[in-house]
């Protein structure tokens, strides 16, 4: 993986490249190997491009920024393109000229002097770039479908209206340029407070976005006027959709559909020019992952982080996987002093607030095997792709439950959450009154999205705004923050969802996947120059899981990843599979009482929240207060506070 940047300022003005080197500087965990800059000549010297490289695939031949053999398109490109060799033998039938042995960013440089924009339809991998074209006259900017890499683009408005553009991987190399603004999309912060993240194209920062996955954005290089609405010029060149492929009639055969797929996608994520392993956490997806590379690779190296504390500990599950199938495993013990000694040091590579727990361990995980490997493996995008999450469960029983208690029978639902309230408050992990009440706060909404959304985060509109101080609100002004939610439910209608199910799936896709799980691991791996490759996130296997019917994926009783379970019938024990899912959990609301209060007292003080003057210090005291002396629950909102300050104070400190 690599970090990639690039500025346009006033046309007819110099690019300083002391600018691109600081971008450059502030990507060097993303790219220890190499780096470098470019800056155009002549009629295009105010344009520049800013690279960190970490090598993966040949070494010699695939510095960036790099420049068409034979063309004025110069390219910085973050990802790997797994196809890029038949793209390549495409490309020199059409007489296109290549110097390097096998580099893919030679292929993606040569596909855009050959097509422009329109080379991302044939891409296939994870990808985020920046390609300046001299010849079109363009910057082309583009992100892979299911947003894997990530990709900022600042406009003039976070540069007090100056005719400058800029692009970057993360927010800390936009920082670096001159007049950036570090103002607080409020709109942005809410939103934060009802996804554990900032969804896509939303930025934390005012004039700042992010490309939306499977979207490639086309901006003139002499229109400066053109660059303060880029969304606007936006195309998706690759939508999910729920038809792209027809998969075989009867079910078994779609068994074996799907392990072929799985399987060349693992081949293709094996190959690379230093040592792969694969993260494995003992559940069916990481151990799937890890059974399929034994197949094709005789040695393979596994990894895990093992845990004191039992309750959240799955280091067992992936010895009984390792050991069943002959990988050469690593395992690592850390106590909880391990994970919080990093939560503020981490918080230095989140770019934007981010709220799931879970980037702690998996940052651990990613600093251990990087210590032998460079590239490892995951099984990211199952659960999305395969109805894996409890929430998809409680949905299947909705027919029989939630239709009744949100219609005639409504009473009864009060009266439920009145008794889910008298259950005794315990802090443990996914405690048994923390799941009652959140399952119960969603049953009167009728909108699947916004349903599951209080599902994972007890996310209302209400609910959001009052978090926010009174000068926040009215900037928000009257906008419902959970307007994204329905947008999303009119794409998965234009994808051909057949049921709620899919319509589900791409809502999960779209936000906690594409903004929330590749995010977290992007950022994990990145802040120790590690790539992470998800093969179930292949492409082919991509197009055939939306195909498949949700029965296939969710059957009765709400048996989840059901054909998933088929597939990896033979190749894992029968209890591996069948085992009950447990997520990288981790005991926040404990810690908020325990070795985190000091952090919380300080940083949710309302003095300090005062200072900050976006938060409603009584609100958050009267949370603060209620877990602290135990009369409620309310870790998932007091871990977002605490991550939101712990931001807040890096964005205002950072130089």
């Amino acid at each position: 993986m690599c970090g990639v940047a690039g500025l346009l300022e006033s046309p007819g003005t110099t690019v300083d490249e002391a600018a691109l080197r600081a971008m450059a500087d502030a990507l060097v965990h993303r790219g220890p190997d190499a780096g470098g800059v470019w800056r155009g000549q002549g009629a295009h010297g105010h344009v520049g491009l800013a690279h960190r490289r970490l090598s993966i695939l040949d070494h010699k031949g695939g510095a960036q920024p790099m420049r068409a053999a034979d063309a004025k398109v110069t390219v910085v490109f973050n990802g790997q393109l797994y196809d890029h060799l038949a793209l390549r033998r495409d490309l020199e039938k059409r007489g296109r000229r290549f110097v390097s042995d096998h580099s893919d960013t030679e292929t993606l440089v040569n596909a855009v002097a050959e097509w422009g924009a329109a080379a991302c339809v044939g891409l296939t991998g994870m990808f985020a770039f920046g390609a300046v074209d001299e010849e079109r006259g363009q910057l082309v900017l583009a992100r892979d479908p299911l947003g894997k890499k990530p990709l900022y683009l600042a406009t003039p408005a976070f540069f007090d209206g100056a005719p400058r553009l800029a692009f970057a991987s993360e927010l800390a190399a936009l920082e670096r340029l001159p007049r950036a603004r570090r103002a607080v999309d409020v709109r942005a912060l809410a939103r934060y407070f009802a996804f554990d993240f900032v969804p896509d194209p939303d930025c934390i920062y005012q004039g700042v976005f992010k490309v939306p996955p499977g979207t490639v954005i086309t901006l003139p290089l002499h229109d400066p006027a053109a660059w303060r609405a880029p969304l606007a010029r936006a195309e998706c060149y690759r939508p999910l959709s729920f038809s792209r492929v027809k998969p075989a009639a009867q079910r078994a055969d779609r068994v074996v559909e799907l392990r072929r797929a799985l399987s060349a996608a693992v081949d293709k994520r094996l190959v690379a020019d230093v040592p792969v392993g694969v993260f494995l956490s003992g559940g069916i997806d990481s151990s799937l992952v890890a059974a399929l590379a034994v197949q094709s690779k005789r040695s393979v190296d596994t990894f895990c982080i093992a845990f004191h504390d039992r309750s959240f500990d799955e280091s067992g599950w992936a010895r009984r996987v390792a050991a069943h199938l002959g990988t050469h495993h690593h395992e690592q013990l850390l106590d909880e002093h391990a994970l919080l000694e990093v939560l503020p040091r981490l918080g230095a590579h989140l770019s934007e607030p981010f709220a799931d727990h879970s980037v702690l361990p998996t940052f651990l995980l990613s600093r251990f095997a990087r210590e032998r490997v460079t590239v490892a493996l995951g099984g990211d995008g199952g659960d999305e792709l395969f109805l894996g999450y409890p929430t998809f469960q409680a949905e299947a029983l909705r027919p029989r439950l939630f239709d009744a208690l949100a219609g005639p029978l409504g009473p009864l639902a009060d009266g439920a959450r009145a008794l889910a309230g008298l259950l005794p408050v315990s802090h443990g992990d996914f405690s048994l009154d923390f799941k009652v009440q959140r399952t119960l706060d969603g049953v009167a909404e009728a909108r699947p999205l916004r349903r599951h959304q209080r599902f994972l985060t007890g996310a209302t509109n209400a609910r959001l705004r009052a978090l926010l101080s009174p000068a926040a609100r009215e900037a928000l002004g009257p906008e419902d923050v959970l307007t994204p939610l329905d947008e999303l439910e009119a794409d998965a209608a234009r994808a051909g969802a057949r049921d709620r199910f899919d319509v589900l799936q791409l809502g999960y896709l779209r936000t906690y996947l594409a903004a929330g799980v590749l995010q977290k691991v992007d950022r994990a791996s990145m802040a120790v120059s590690l790539e992470v490759r998800a093969p179930l996130l292949d492409a082919a296997v991509v197009d055939l899981a939306l195909a498949l019917p949700s029965s296939d994926k969710l059957s009765r009783p709400a048996t989840t990843k059901a054909i998933l379970k088929e597939v990896a019938t033979g190749l894992l024990p029968d209890d591996v599979i069948h085992r009950k899912k447990k997520g990288f959990g981790m005991p926040v609301a404990a810690w908020l009482c325990g070795p985190l209060q000091p952090l919380v007292r300080e940083l949710l003080s309302p003095a300090a929240l005062a200072a900050d003057g976006l938060l409603e210090p009584a609100v958050v005291t009267r949370l603060v207060d209620d877990h602290l002396a135990r009369r409620a629950n309310h870790r998932k909102v007091l871990w977002q506070l605490l991550l939101w300050r712990l931001w807040r104070q890096r964005s205002v400190q950072a130089p």
